[in-house]
């Protein structure tokens, strides 16, 4: 098994093949933090790379769609100046391929840039990153961002996911649960202990994080924003757990633990795979991986590094024949 380096897995070249010639090619990777583009020439350099607002496929309103379709459209200025794409390459978060949402998506992706539809292929965000580290039916990708998920694509193209529900079901090991969790641990020793919660190694990066401890700030910032924003946080819990913070730490270490659940119930549904744990979530301290690993079956090859899976896409939409 082979992650992919950087230049797209030929796997994912079967699902994006067509005639759109040799050319510029945008690659959008947007999650539940943020929506990457990187714009790439036919030798796969990427020539130009921004990020803005997070994207979703959850197009479940007018609202929603308008909201889209401001951000494609502000994407689509910025990616003017450097190029033209002639083809597009999206993994968006909680979209679902052959469904309505893909269509009106890929409707959105080509009136803003200008590109013809069959010439961009949309999917969920999780299809491309599985196919940028695995071939069909190879291995189980594990992801934690602002979310969780495990995914495997099977040798058909159908596809197996645990997890992957939403922060109000789920989400566990994610940088969303371990900010709920962390807030959730202090809010209540200040309960019990007035001013402890606060004070604590964890209270102390928390409070610098939401930028105070009344609960009317975090209440607003907390309610008052997105999932995304929340999902920050999990930062102080990684800066309190360097101090050594017991508190931080077992947080983490449950997080690591959550996210092994994902990779043991597709192992158990598939049988045993070499497993891409990825995601900035994963990366937050060294205990999460440890905690992970601990929990997998023995002999499992577990991959680590990051690939930029905007770039992937870019790479793609430009290369294809």
């Amino acid at each position: 098994m082979q992650p992919a380096p950087g230049l797209a897995a030929p796997a994912l070249v079967l699902f994006v093949r067509g005639a759109w010639g040799m050319s510029l090619g945008l690659g959008i990777d947007a999650g539940g933090t943020a929506t990457r583009w990187r714009l790439a020439d036919p030798g796969g350099a990427c020539i130009a790379q921004g990020m803005t607002e997070p994207l979703s496929g959850h197009l479940f309103s007018a609202a929603a769609e308008e909201r889209a379709k401001q951000i494609i459209g502000g994407m689509a200025q910025a990616v003017s100046k450097a190029g033209h794409p002639l083809s597009i390459v999206a993994g968006i978060t909680g979209l679902t391929r052959e469904t309505p949402a893909e269509a009106l998506m890929r409707s959105m992706l080509a009136e803003a840039f200008g590109v013809a539809g069959e010439r961009i292929f949309v999917a969920e965000d999780m299809w491309i990153a599985y196919l940028s580290y695995f071939a069909l039916g190879e291995g189980i990708l594990v992801y934690s961002g602002t979310g969780s998920i495990g995914y495997y694509l099977t040798p058909d193209k159908s596809v197996i996911r645990v997890g992957g529900r939403g922060n109000l079901i789920d989400d566990g090991g994610s940088g969303f649960w371990v900010a709920r969790e962390a807030l959730k641990t202090v809010l209540r020793k200040e309960e019990e202990s007035p001013g402890e919660g606060w004070s604590s190694p964890l209270g102390l990066t928390l409070s610098r994080g939401l930028g105070g401890t009344d609960w009317n700030l975090v209440r607003a910032f907390v309610y008052g924003g997105d999932r995304g924003k929340i999902g920050i946080l999990a930062r102080a819990v990684a800066e309190a757990a360097e101090t050594g913070d017991p508190v931080s730490l077992d947080i983490l270490r449950q997080a690591g633990e959550e996210l092994a659940r994902l990779a043991n119930s597709l192992i158990k549904r598939v049988g045993q795979r070499p497993v891409a744990l990825v995601g900035g979530g994963s990366r937050l301290h060294p205990v999460v991986f440890e905690a992970f690993r601990a929990e997998l079956p023995p002999g499992t090859d577990v991959v680590t590094n990051d690939v930029d899976a905007a770039l992937t896409a870019a790479r793609l939409a430009a290369t294809v024949d």
